[in-house]
């Protein structure tokens, strides 16, 4: 019996988060009158609730300089967000895949948005982070990004290393404006929950918010 009840229960969760996506979803096509095929949702990229929530972001906040620390659909909701609520901000999006970054910067063209976003191929090189070695994004190709408004941080995939997108603050925080917003997807994960709360220790001038999302979204700011 209690078997069966959990398997309900379970069952009714499920189709709680998929109203939840597909009423999110329908929201973002609602905000956004878009012209072109959109990426289509898989298991790697950002979930709906995610997206609307970056793109109420931009209406909100209207931000000039946005960081997207692995591109996809982040990049050209983002980048559609900009145009539509006519935002002279500038995205720069890295991916150390070279074949998906292509292919983001290519439904970017599509849709006549290059001038919004930017898509740069970072390879995967060896940082060092408070005298810890990490695989991270090459920094030369991010060095003329300053007083960014906005990051996002999806990558690097987390199977690459334990705590694998930890060195994103670290490497990021001189990059960044006073008043930015640092939004982190996956943050359910418990390494994702992990480098969260070292951040706000190693940080202490940083203050995080998690926000109940499909995958979860650590909302993070400096302190006042």
């Amino acid at each position: 019996m209690d078997d069966i009840l959990k398997e309900i229960t379970d069952l009714r969760q499920v189709m709680e988060n998929r109203f939840r996506q597909v009423e999110a979803l329908t929201n973002l096509y609602g905000i956004i009158p878009v012209k072109y095929a959109m990426p289509k949702p898989t298991k790697w990229t950002a979930s709906p609730d995610f997206l609307l929530f970056l793109v109420s972001q931009i209406q909100e906040r209207r931000p000039l300089s946005i960081l997207d620390i692995g591109s996809g659909a982040t990049t050209v909701w983002m980048a559609n967000a900009l145009h539509h609520f006519e935002i002279p901000g500038k995205i720069v999006s890295v991916d150390h895949d070279k074949n998906f970054g292509d292919a983001t910067a290519a439904t970017l063209k599509q849709q006549e948005l290059s001038t919004y976003a930017q898509v740069r191929i970072a390879p995967l090189v060896e940082v060092e982070v408070k005298g810890e070695r990490w695989h991270w994004y090459d920094p030369m190709q991010i060095e003329d990004v300053e007083k960014c408004d906005m990051v996002v941080v999806d990558g690097p995939p987390g199977f690459l290393q334990p705590l694998s997108r930890y060195p994103a603050l670290p490497m990021l925080e001189s990059k960044v404006n006073s008043d930015v917003r640092i939004f982190m997807d996956d943050a359910s994960r418990p390494d994702e929950l992990h480098i969260v709360e070292r951040w706000c220790r190693e940080y202490p001038d940083w203050s995080s918010e998690f926000i109940d999302h499909e995958k979860g979204t650590a909302v993070l700011k400096r302190s006042r």
